[in-house]
């Protein structure tokens, strides 16, 4: 009997629940500059855009990335829990707590799809090595990517080993990961 995404989100959370902070800290540090390293591989310069998300107290901790941006960070806000807009942020932004609890741009300009394309970063519960993503179930990222997923272009998952998945069941609207950033390694996805 194969699991639903309901069973499989529930054991991936369980197993992230497990780390301790400090494990935490100290793989997302790891995760933090594997990704540093790929977008310097991908000759990502000060012109491009990065748009990426304000963790929750238990996924890879992102704080850095708006600290010191490669390039241009936007940050996602939420419209009535389930639209979303991207906002440019800098070091004089005001965070809120917005939907769900997470960080959000007070203000700031907003991304254009016309700026040209983007890198997107997305949260995820568990994944597998084809690129599929389990994400809270809200599918908030799915319904963004649906509208833009041409102007982006590499759409990649951070996590901890452990939410590592043999395989997640897939819908019609499931948009895959290009690249998966664990603590061990940096795990390009199949494009098919």
């Amino acid at each position: 009997m194969t699991a639903s995404k309901s069973q499989l989100r529930t054991e991936t959370l369980t197993r992230r629940r497990t780390l301790s902070p400090d494990q935490r800290n100290r793989f997302s540090l790891e995760i933090e500059n594997l990704l540093f390293e790929h977008l310097k591989e991908k000759r990502i310069t000060a012109d491009h855009h990065l748009l990426a998300y304000r963790a929750l107290s238990e996924e890879v901790n992102t704080t850095a990335l708006f600290e010191t941006p490669p390039c241009h960070i936007y940050a996602p806000r939420m419209h009535g829990g389930k639209d979303m807009h991207w906002l440019q942020v800098n070091e004089k932004t005001n965070w809120i707590r917005g939907h769900f609890g997470i960080l959000e741009p007070e203000s700031g300009s907003d991304w254009n799809h016309e700026y040209g394309s983007a890198i997107l970063l997305c949260p995820l519960v568990g994944f597998d090595r084809r690129g599929n993503r389990l994400g809270m179930g809200k599918g908030c990222f799915d319904r963004w990517l649906e509208r833009f997923q041409s102007r982006i272009d590499s759409i990649i998952g951070l996590a901890f080993s452990c939410q590592e998945l043999p395989a997640i069941p897939i819908e019609s609207h499931d948009i895959p990961l290009h690249t998966i950033i664990t603590e061990k390694e940096v795990i390009s996805c199949p494009t098919t």
